[in-house]
């Protein structure tokens, strides 16, 4: 048991580079492939372990969408703000935060660093 403890280590560092390799080609899709529009915060999904943003906003059809941001960044947002989503046209719900007043890469690059 003991000579395993070093890959305890490895196994972490493994775990958040798939988590953020995930995370940014979701992401990166979106941007390429995704349809962009205008959306405004509307409140909060929180659990036990997460408070999750809700956007709400329109697709180019015309249809009301409420989606849930994967990522947190609920202590810098305000509800009411006015954000940027970017969605995939067969499922707006998925849709992601691309461009708000409060938002940065500079954890991502810095998990990826690690």
């Amino acid at each position: 048991m003991v000579h395993l403890y070093p890959l305890l280590p490895l196994a972490s560092g493994l775990i958040i580079l798939w988590g953020v390799t995930r995370n940014t080609y979701r992401k990166l899709r979106l941007l390429r492939h995704g349809v962009r529009a205008k959306g405004r915060v509307i409140g909060y999904h929180e659990t036990s372990t997460a408070a999750r943003m809700i956007v709400q906003f329109r697709t180019e059809d015309g249809i009301e969408v409420h989606a849930e941001h994967e990522s947190t960044g609920w202590t810098a947002s305000r509800s009411g703000e006015i954000v940027t989503v970017s969605y995939d046209p067969d499922a707006p719900e998925q849709a992601r935060i691309v461009a708000a007043p409060w938002l940065t890469h500079y954890v991502q690059v810095l998990f990826g660093a690690l």
